[in-house]
C-alpha cells in the first residue's frame, strides 16, 4: 500500500512540474520515467518482458506518456544514429578503462548488427553513411563545423520542440 501512495504522490509532483519551469530533480525523476516507459516499450515490442514496478509513476494519459508516445513514433534520424554511436564510444571508454577491452570489440560487433537489423534500409534510402556529411553546416575545421555538433544542435530543437509540445494549451 506505500508503495501504491509513493507512485501516486511521486506522479502528482510529476504532472505538476509541467505547470510551471521544472527543477532538476523533476527533470530527472520525468527522465527516469520516461525512460522506463520507452525501455518497457521496446522490449514489448521484441517479445521480452521486464517487470518495473517503478512504472506506476507514469500516468496514463499524463503527459508524460504523450512524450513517451511521441518518442516511440520518431523514427530513425542522424542525431539519433549520433546517440547511438556516442553511447557506444563512452561505453567502450568506461570498459577499457575497467580492463575489459575485449568488451569493446563485442560492443563494435552489437553496432553492425543493429545497423543491419534497423539502419541497413534507413541508410539506402539516403544513399550509404556519406549521407552525414550534409549535416556539416559549413567547411570551416572549426568545432562548429563538426557533423556531431551539428547532429547535437539539432537533438536540441527537437528538445526544445517537445518541451513546447508539453506545455498546457491556453
Amino acid at each position: 500500500m506505500e508503495v501504491l501512495r509513493r507512485s501516486s504522490v511521486l506522479a502528482a509532483e510529476i504532472m505538476d512540474a509541467f505547470d510551471r519551469s521544472p527543477t532538476d530533480k523533476e527533470l530527472v525523476a520525468q527522465a527516469k520515467a520516461l525512460g522506463r516507459e520507452f525501455v518497457h516499450a521496446r522490449l514489448l515490442r521484441a517479445g521480452l518482458a521486464w517487470s518495473a514496478p517503478e512504472r506506476a509513476a507514469l500516468v496514463p494519459g499524463g503527459r508524460l506518456a504523450e512524450v513517451c508516445a511521441v518518442l516511440l513514433r520518431l523514427g530513425i534520424t542522424w542525431g539519433k544514429v549520433v546517440s547511438l554511436y556516442s553511447v557506444a564510444a563512452g561505453l567502450a571508454v568506461d570498459c577499457v578503462r575497467q580492463a575489459q577491452p575485449a568488451v569493446v570489440h563485442a560492443l563494435v560487433d552489437c553496432l553492425g548488427e543493429f545497423v543491419r537489423k534497423t539502419l541497413a534500409a534507413w541508410l539506402r534510402r539516403r544513399g550509404g553513411w556519406t549521407d552525414v556529411l550534409k549535416c556539416v553546416v559549413s567547411t570551416d575545421p572549426g568545432l562548429r563545423s563538426h557533423w556531431l555538433v551539428a547532429a547535437l544542435c539539432s537533438f536540441g530543437r527537437f528538445l526544445k520542440a517537445a518541451f513546447f509540445m508539453l506545455l498546457p494549451e491556453r
